[in-house]
């Protein structure tokens, strides 16, 4: 909800802290100052702002020297106009109107200039919703009706729609992001556009960009909604989940078409993005997989290998997206054990650690979560018993029963001992386990060692 004073005649009062309110005094002292972008917009919808922007028509060089006094980080924005300072232990970013010269890459224009005009300023930025900026002595700019967009909950472009995601073609992701994270819809024009020159986000915007927008789009509050009506957008940045756009599954366990159930399953799970962006994946390889039975007059569809089919596109899709090592690890099981049958039974769960990179039990959670969304979507729920299956994993670390080599009460120069030598080590250690883990023997040094030496007989 917008937070309205004096509505009569819609003056806005900002309550800004203390700190901004200062910084912003001494700018206007000079010259002008204004907060302005993300955090107007977050303050009027009720939202805390992350960071507090402010834009200036003071020059970088006299930003400096007007703040000399105070610590300045040196971090490559000044040619972009902007000055980081730390003021009363707070960091802030002030910035100089600008004026962007031509984009001829999709992304970045091609120069940028330095402006005394705050108009020239909003005039670049793309939605009218991050177009607004404040001050305490002239209130609310708001030259591009984006205090109307917030209140009607749209999304539109400042100026014509398609030159502005011809400048920058991850602002159409942006946009989508938004729709996530405020519930709002586009406005019809930026909508049409934004379909029009989805296709050119993967030619012209890096992977990491990509990756950070649809983290957003994933972790908003409106995900689902977004995914089910924006589904264009998501494919043109994740193109191999288009086949699953109304693929029927033609089976009794389900009520939605893959692309649907898809959506679905990312909205049940919880906001974490390596979870959410396995459940966007975890079917993605079910329409190659596909193949029907007959019973009687009904046709069965079934998915046989799809999860195991689906590692290899998602590590792809992880890859183009410039995942860190650890979060495509945690992609990549999540995908590859969706599937898997999980019981409040030791040793399935040992076998589950085992797989589980570096026995981390809070990837098993993770994938509870994952498989308690898969069910909620299906017709026929197969019961997870989680309370019991968590209490049963608990019972395996308390307890430190071995899930690994290195936890055997036997070890490799215990064997070197009995004459094992290079690779039949590992070998022997492994078949321990497994047997320890089987329970038809138990984590006893002698008891290990007798075995042993049964099978050097």
């Amino acid at each position: 909800m917008l937070q309205f004073f004096k509505k009569e005649s819609d003056n806005m009062v900002i309550n800004l802290p203390a700190y901004i309110k200062e910084i912003l005094n001494i700018l206007n002292q000079k010259g002008e100052a204004f907060v302005v972008g993300g955090c107007v917009r977050d303050y009027l919808l009720g939202l805390t702002p992350h960071d507090w922007d402010i834009t200036t028509d003071r020059l970088p060089e006299e930003v400096k020297e007007i703040f000399k006094d105070y610590k300045i980080i040196n971090n490559n924005g000044e040619k972009h106009g902007t000055v980081t300072i730390i003021y009363k232990h707070k960091q802030v970013e002030i910035t100089t109107y600008r004026i962007d010269k031509d984009y001829l890459d999709g992304r970045h224009p091609s120069t940028v200039s330095f402006s005394r005009s705050l108009n020239n300023d909003l005039a670049r930025r793309d939605f009218t919703i991050n177009a607004l900026a404040y001050n305490e002595e002239k209130g609310l700019v708001d030259l591009y009706d984006g205090l109307n967009d917030l209140r009607d909950g749209l999304i539109k472009t400042v100026r014509t729609a398609e030159q502005r995601f011809l400048e920058d073609y991850l602002r159409i992701l942006r946009g989508v992001r938004f729709v996530s994270k405020l519930g709002f819809k586009m406005e019809t024009k930026t909508y049409e556009a934004s379909i029009k020159l989805a296709p050119n986000i993967l030619k012209y915007i890096s992977g990491e960009r990509i990756r950070e927008e649809l983290k957003g789009v994933l972790l908003g509050k409106n995900v689902l909604n977004t995914l089910l009506n924006y589904q264009e957008i998501i494919f043109a940045v994740i193109p191999e989940l288009k086949p699953c756009y109304k693929f029927k599954q033609n089976n009794p366990h389900h009520k939605h078409d893959v692309y649907t159930h898809i959506c679905y399953v990312t909205s049940y799970t919880k906001p974490y993005f390596t979870l959410r962006l396995s459940a966007l994946l975890h079917d993605i390889a079910k329409p190659m997989c596909y193949t029907e039975e007959i019973k009687g007059s009904e046709v069965i569809g079934h998915f046989y290998g799809h999860a195991e089919k689906g590692v290899n596109i998602v590590s792809n899709i992880c890859d183009r997206l410039k995942l860190s090592n650890i979060e495509k690890e945690e992609v990549l099981y999540l995908v590859k054990e969706h599937d898997s049958v999980i019981l409040p039974n030791k040793k399935v769960l040992k076998r589950l650690l085992i797989r589980t990179p570096s026995n981390n039990i809070d990837l098993i959670y993770k994938l509870l979560d994952l498989k308690k969304a898969d069910n909620k979507d299906h017709l026929m729920i197969n019961e997870l018993n989680e309370k019991e299956i968590i209490k049963t994993l608990d019972s395996i670390i308390k307890e430190k029963e071995a899930i690994k080599v290195t936890d055997l009460a036997i070890k490799g120069t215990d064997l070197i001992k009995l004459g094992f030598k290079g690779q039949a080590i590992g070998l022997m250690l492994n078949k321990l386990l497994d047997l320890v883990v089987e329970e038809k023997l138990k984590n006893n040094k002698e008891e290990l060692i007798t075995y042993v030496k049964k099978t050097l007989v």
